[in-house]
């Protein structure tokens, strides 16, 4: 749900913090001049790395050539070879699901290619190739990581991919370049161009066990992907695998999957029932179970396209029980968890425990709060609660009374007791003015929060225009 949440930030600032390691050269070794280069390298050689496509100035600009350590080419050389290159200005329009969709301004730009021979790029040794080439994909990393949150890629992209799509040679800096392109097209909801590159990624990520955590979130974001692009199969069959992982990993903690994951009855008799409830965790198991619980969830989201609801319903089931253990009750990913639990039990027309769900869910939420803090969490709230209680008005008008199943221990006759007697009497019954409003209150959200022309905004307005019939602030 990278697209949508922003509930993962504490991990982007550690992404953040572990680049400024790599732009010191703890993680890039590239080295300088070795002895065993038979042939000097020329800035002709660097350029060369890049695709034959516009390149903005500002990767090459003396900062980033004082960043990153060259390969043998002289710093002067190398500027004074970009600066004779004929600088022109492209204009790039925001993606179409950015927030605001202004149009970005021109960028300076010049093109590698014409500094290389007509001929050709010259034939150099693999070992001194793949050192330009982890050059070349630190300096794309560096731009990238300074480029502002939601700026569309698409003049870094024909380079990034140009790297990744090479064979051979140390791809470290190329994949660390492809993962932001690939999380910058889908922060602007262009999904089916996220994908080439996340494909990509997992197919070349490390195999060893130390890149084990990089490897599940390769494989997630490329089956949250698929999901996204409506192959529900194919994210499937991807994230099956990441699930196993992601076990595998939880297992070697100690801890489980199994059974119950949310906090014990003793538990909520000691402590807030809000928790989080992390006494008896370390720093790493929150970490471990947190993922886990992202891939319980994206696996959830397969499985309801699939239209096996019964199934996606109890793999939410554990991935609100994560979350509310290690987040908190009030977290915004336990909200969307339970919301999209209670859609799932929607589809099997379980009404009761599906509105139970929702009520559960929104007790903890300060909508105010929410919007100013988390505007695109609080956009994807809102539409899963206007999405179930649109579902709700339109089955139990079309369809009748709704099913209702009995829960651990407990009856069908005794759920529906509890349900009607909970909080402050029977709940009120749901209309269309409802359904209505909570839609129109989504679809405004989603347009302030992602933009008009992001996918999540264009399916929050045509559930507007199916309740209300009001299409005529559709884009």
């Amino acid at each position: 749900m990278n697209d949508g949440a922003s509930f993962r930030a504490d991990a982007q600032d550690n992404g953040r913090i572990q680049q400024a390691g790599r732009d010191l050269n703890i993680t890039y070794r590239y080295g300088t001049d070795e002895a065993g280069d038979a042939v000097p390298l020329v800035p002709d050689d660097l350029l060369a790395a890049f695709a034959a496509a516009p390149l903005p100035v500002h990767v090459l600009s003396p900062r980033a050539l004082a960043a990153v350590p060259l390969p043998g080419i002289p710093v002067e050389r190398l500027e004074s070879a970009v600066g004779a290159l004929p600088v022109t200005v492209v204009g790039t329009a925001e993606a179409d699901g950015t927030a605001g969709g202004d149009t970005a301004p021109p960028v300076p730009c010049i093109r590698p290619d014409a500094a290389v021979p007509a001929q050709g790029a010259r034939r150099l040794p693999d070992e001194a190739r793949a050192r330009l080439d982890s050059c070349a994909g630190a300096l794309l990393d560096r731009a990238l990581l300074r480029a502002a949150e939601g700026t569309a890629p698409d003049l870094l992209a024909p380079h990034v991919r140009a790297l990744l799509w090479r064979s051979g040679g140390d791809r470290t800096a190329a994949l660390a370049a492809g993962r932001r392109i690939r999380d910058a097209y889908r922060w602007c909801g262009r999904y089916e161009e996220a994908l080439p590159f996340a494909a990509r990624i997992a197919e070349c990520a490390p195999a060893d066990e130390a890149a084990g955590d990089l490897r599940i979130a390769d494989g997630l974001a490329l089956g949250e992907l698929h999901t996204r692009c409506g192959d529900f199969a194919e994210a499937d069959a991807v994230l099956r695998p990441v699930l196993a992982q992601a076990e595998q990993e939880v297992s070697a903690r100690g801890l489980t999957l199994a059974g119950h994951t949310g906090p014990s009855l003793a538990e909520l008799f000691r402590e807030n029932v809000a928790g989080p409830f992390t006494g008896k965790l370390s720093t790493v198991d929150c970490e471990v179970l947190a993922r886990a619980a992202d891939v319980l969830y994206a696996v959830a989201d397969a499985r309801y396209g699939l239209r096996r609801y019964a199934e996606s319903e109890r793999l939410l089931h554990s991935a609100a029980g994560l979350r509310w253990r290690v987040l908190g009750g009030a977290h915004p990913a336990r909200m969307l968890a339970q919301l999209s639990r209670a859609r799932a039990l929607g589809r099997q027309r379980l009404w009761h425990e599906a509105m139970s769900l929702v009520h559960d869910a929104l007790a903890f939420r300060d909508a105010d709060a929410l919007d100013r803090d988390h505007p695109r969490d609080g956009a994807l709230v809102r539409s899963l609660h206007a999405e179930v209680t649109a579902a709700a008005v339109r089955s139990l008008r079309e369809e009748g009374t709704a099913r209702t199943r009995g829960v651990g221990i407990f009856p069908a006759p005794v759920v529906r007791f509890l349900d009607s007697t909970m909080g402050n009497g029977k709940p009120e019954k749901l209309t269309s003015h409802d359904a209505g409003r909570l839609a129109r209150e989504a679809a405004d959200a989603c347009e302030r929060a992602f933009g008009p022309g992001h996918p999540r905004t264009r399916a929050a307005r045509e559930l507007l225009e199916r309740e209300t019939g009001d299409g005529a602030t559709a884009p």
